[in-house]
C-alpha cells in the first residue's frame, strides 16, 4: 500500500472511528460465530460450543480495542518525516537569523521582532525533540 493511500485510509479511519469500531466488531463477532461452528461440528452442544468459542478467543472487548487502534495506526514509520520537520524548522531559523543580521535596523522594535521570530522557531524545533526523546523509565 502506497503512504498516500495508507495516509488517506488513516484520516477515514479517524473521521469515522464508530464505522471502524462497528466493522472491527463484526468482523470479530464473524470470527466467534465461525469458532462456534467448529466447535458444533466436532460434537459440542450449542451452548457448549458458543461459550468455549468466546473463551478461546479472549476479552472481546480489548481485542476489539487493539484491533480498532491497528486500524487507525500509520502502517509506515514517521521519525524520517518527524527528522524533516526538524530539520527544516532549524533551516527556517538559520535562515531568518541570517537576514536579521544582513538588513539594516530602523529601530530597537524591529530587532526584537526579528529576535522574536529566530526565539519561536528554535523553540518549536527544541520542544518537538524534547516530547519525541525516548523515555527510560
Amino acid at each position: 500500500m502506497s503512504r498516500v493511500k495508507a495516509t488517506v485510509n488513516f484520516i477515514h479511519a479517524w473521521q469515522h472511528q464508530d464505522k471502524i469500531a462497528d466493522e472491527v466488531e463484526a468482523e470479530l463477532r464473524f470470527h466467534v460465530q465461525m469458532r462456534t461452528h467448529a466447535n458444533i461440528k466436532e460434537g459440542m452442544s450449542p451452548d457448549e460450543a458458543q461459550l468455549a468459542a468466546q473463551e478461546s478467543f479472549g476479552d472481546f472487548d480489548r481485542v476489539k480495542v487493539s484491533c480498532c487502534e491497528i486500524k487507525r495506526g500509520l502502517p509506515f514509520d514517521l521519525e524520517p518525516m518527524r527528522m524533516g520537520l526538524y530539520i527544516a524548522l532549524a533551516c527556517l531559523a538559520g535562515g531568518v537569523s541570517l537576514w536579521v543580521v544582513n538588513i539594516p535596523h530602523d529601530n530597537v522594535l524591529s530587532i526584537l521582532w526579528q529576535l522574536g521570530a529566530i526565539a519561536v522557531l528554535m523553540g518549536a524545533f527544541l520542544v518537538g525533540r524534547r516530547n519525541n526523546r525516548p523515555r527510560h523509565d
